[in-house]
This record gives structure tokens, sequence and C-alpha cells, in this order.
């Protein structure tokens, strides 16, 4: 506090920086847990997406593939937990008055409340494939997709409610199109990040790929490390108020 009681401006400027940073960070690490997410439910939970739900709707539209049936039943599951995860999870994570007058924020707490549910959820997919090695039925198949699509779905909304420079974490789209944006719009601001998240999405899917390829646990086990990372780093940030 400086001698009128105020906020040391130095302060409040070294925690804004933090959190965005943290924030940064956050986001980075969450887009390689998505790659890895998709990778392994690709590979592994019968041709369909539980992070790009654009992947799925196209994939609903192939009805050429001959097994058409359960990749359509896959990409329903994903789509409409997708759905309802982010639904509730930004109904969960509303803008509340600040009493500083500032605008609305999303409680920091609900936020780590939030993602700790989607680690939850990554956590469960990879006991689930494990301790399901002979039983993995259709209806077996729907509940890690409908897991996995959960964790995607909480992680999503967290960071949208919180990343302001326009990475979305699951899909590139979003990400590519907001940096085409501020190209085009002669903006300068967050490109490392966007491009960041780009890359570590890739990178995520590949590594996805490459330890699916050398057993399935490691593919199921991947996306858990990077997200309890993104927990960390969120509930270590400073709040919005404080910064």
């Amino acid at each position: 506090m400086t001698e009128t009681g105020g906020t040391d401006p130095t302060l409040t400027t070294t925690r804004r920086r933090t959190r965005a940073g943290m924030i940064a960070a956050m986001a980075l690490v969450l887009s390689f847990a998505a790659g890895a997410t998709d990778a392994f439910a690709f590979l592994q939970l019968g041709g369909v997406f539980t992070a790009n739900m654009t992947g799925n709707f196209v994939l609903a539209g192939l009805t050429s593939r001959p097994d058409f049936g359960e990749v359509l039943l896959g990409a329903t599951v994903a789509v409409l937990l997708f759905s309802v995860g982010t639904f509730l999870a930004f109904r969960f994570t509303r803008p509340v008055a600040t009493p500083d007058g500032r605008p609305p924020e999303a409680p920091q707490h609900r936020l780590v409340l939030v993602l700790g549910g989607a680690v939850i959820a990554q956590a469960c997919v990879l006991i689930g494939w494990i301790v399901s090695p002979e039983a993995r039925t259709t209806p077996v198949i729907c509940v890690l997709i409908a897991l996995s699509t959960l964790a995607m779905a909480g992680q999503t909304a967290v960071a949208r409610r919180i990343e302001r420079s326009g990475v979305t974490t699951t899909f590139v789209t979003g990400t590519l199109t907001s940096l085409m944006q501020s190209l085009a719009d002669g903006v300068h601001d967050h490109h490392l990040i966007r491009i960041g998240a780009i890359v570590l999405l890739v990178a995520g899917a590949l590594c996805g790929a490459l330890l699916t390829g050398v057993d399935p646990v490691f593919g199921a086990a991947l996306p858990l490390l990077p997200s309890i990372v993104g927990l960390v780093l969120l509930r270590l940030a400073p709040t919005a108020s404080s910064a």
C-alpha cells in the first residue's frame, strides 16, 4: 500500500504481467493436451474427435465409410456432451460484478473447479482404458468418448473465460482466424501465443499418435500431464481482482 492508502502501481503492474504470462502458458499447455486427446480418441475411440467438434460434423456426413454407424454414434455423443459440458461450464463461471467497479469477471475459484473437473475426467479416461482391455464394447467406448469430451469442454470454457488473445485451445480454426484477422488489421498483439497454440496442438497430436502406436495406455495418459500443468498454472496465477 502507498502512503495514501492506494495500491502500489508497480505491484499491480507486476501482478497483471504475472497473471497474463501464467494464463498464456496455461492456454499453450492445454492446446497440447487437446491435440493429444484428439489423437488418442481418433485412433482408439472409434475414429471420432473429442476436442474438435468441426471434425465430428464432417464425419457425420461421410456416409460411405464402412463403419459409418459406429462413427456417427460416437460423433453424436461427442457433440452432445461437448454442447452440454460447455454450457454448464460457462453457466457455472458466469462473470460477476467486482467491488471496485471494474468489468465483471469469472470467479477464479470456479474456473479452478471446472478445470479440476476436466483433469478428473481425463484421469477417468485413462483408468477406464486400463481396466477394460477385454470389454471395450460400444457402450464402453461411448462412455470413454463422453468423459474425454467433457474434459475438453471444461478446458475450452475456462480458456475462453480468461484468455484474451483469441486462442481457442481445442480447435485451430478459431485461433488461426484470430491471428489472420489481427494481421490483416495491423494489430500486433498476441501473435506469439496464437502461433504457439497452433504449433503445440499439432505437436500434441503428433506425440499422442506416436505414443498410442507404442502403447495405447501411453496415448491415454499423455493428455493428463499438460492438463495438470494447466490446472496448477491457473491455481497459482494471481486473481484478476488482485491484479
